[in-house]
This record gives structure tokens, C-alpha cells and sequence, in this order.
């Protein structure tokens, strides 16, 4: 009689740990670690069909001078931000500055909230 109380509490279980994996499954992370994952294998394949030298100069190369330069483009762009934020780190090294961006931040969502 235990026995089956047991297996129907394994029953009623289930349902939740399947849709957790479910959920875990497919999941931001997980989508995120299924493109990592897929390209480090396609650099693998793509080095053992070319070999290392062929890919690095038909491949690699071609794609870090692309990407180099937006990169430095969007690092250039995003210079105001960090400037900011670093102002704002500095300024949560005191307590009162930690005071002032506590206020500053709820009257912050306060504007948000009534709009």
C-alpha cells in the first residue's frame, strides 16, 4: 500500500520536474550555450577540412578585421556611457553618494511608474 503512495507522489512530481527541464532546455542560457557550443564545433570542423594555416588566412582573418572595426566603432560611440557610469560608481563610494543615487533612482522609477 506504501508503495503505490509512493509512485502516485512520483506521478504528481513529474509533470513539474519535466516542465522545468523543459523550461531549462530551452531557456535563454541554454540557447546561448547550443550557439557556443555549435560554433567552437564549426571552427573545429572547418580547421580539420582546411587545416589551421588555411583557415586562419581565409577565415579568421577576414572576420577579425570586420569585426575589429565596428568593434572600435561601438567602443568609440559608447565612450559617454562608460564616462557615466564611471561617475556613478565613483559617486556610490561614499555613503552620502550612495544616498543621493538612492533617491535619485527611485525618483527615477517614480517617473516611470506614473507614466
Amino acid at each position: 500500500m506504501a508503495n503505490s503512495r509512493r509512485h502516485r507522489a512520483s506521478l504528481a512530481v513529474r509533470p513539474n520536474l519535466r516542465k522545468q527541464l523543459i523550461q531549462a532546455a530551452t531557456g535563454r542560457t541554454a540557447r546561448t550555450a547550443y550557439v557556443v557550443v555549435g560554433t567552437v564545433g564549426l571552427a573545429a570542423l572547418a580547421i580539420a577540412v582546411f587545416g589551421p594555416r588555411r583557415f586562419q588566412r581565409e577565415i579568421l582573418k577576414p572576420v577579425q578585421t570586420k569585426v575589429g572595426d565596428q568593434a572600435a566603432q561601438i567602443w568609440a560611440d559608447s565612450r559617454p556611457l562608460r564616462e557615466q557610469i564611471a561617475k556613478l560608481l565613483e559617486r556610490a563610494q561614499s555613503e552620502t553618494g550612495r544616498e543621493k543615487l538612492v533617491r535619485s533612482f527611485q525618483s527615477w522609477i517614480g517617473h516611470f511608474r506614473a507614466t
